[in-house]
């Protein structure tokens, strides 16, 4: 059981570490906001006659962009019972919140797609927009490791 706790606060070092945390955490961070920045580039350019021989491609990334976050929505239901501690409902609360729920929005329409592709191209280009807003939540991550290394220094 301790090795399972053990584990779950490192998972959860990493996805709330941002760029101020641990090297993984860091790492982590930055790799989001790579995918991110790809994702949305891709979706700009998408549109664009000269880049049409790389759509392939770009649906690779972004399937892959979309696994990874779909990995940190898991990873991060898998640890509300930590990041909420004393919460009579973590995972409950982990799942209304408001970040949690612009990822869910994110990555939406790339499962919606899957099942219906026509009927969801306008929403899928409204929600992409909200990959913007997952940014915010990494530079929320960072600016609170920040906070909490200098409580530990006062």
């Amino acid at each position: 059981m301790e090795g399972r706790k053990g584990l779950k606060h490192r998972v959860l070092e990493v996805l709330e570490g941002g760029l101020r945390g641990n090297t993984a955490a860091r790492i982590f961070s930055w790799m989001l906001i790579v995918l991110i920045l790809l994702s949305i580039t891709f979706f700009l350019i998408w549109d664009i006659e000269r880049f049409e021989p790389y759509h392939e491609t770009f649906e690779i990334i972004e399937t892959i962009t979309v696994g990874i976050f779909t990995l940190e929505l898991i990873l991060g239901f898998w640890t509300a019972d930590i990041r909420f501690k004393g919460h009579p409902r973590p995972h409950w609360r982990y799942m209304i919140d408001f970040m949690t729920n612009i990822q869910i929005l994110a990555i939406l329409p790339f499962y919606l797609g899957l099942v219906q592709h026509e009927r969801f191209i306008e929403l899928a280009e409204f929600f992409q927009f909200l990959k913007l807003l997952h940014l915010l939540k990494i530079g929320e991550i960072g600016l609170h490791a920040h906070r909490a290394g200098k409580e530990k220094q006062d």
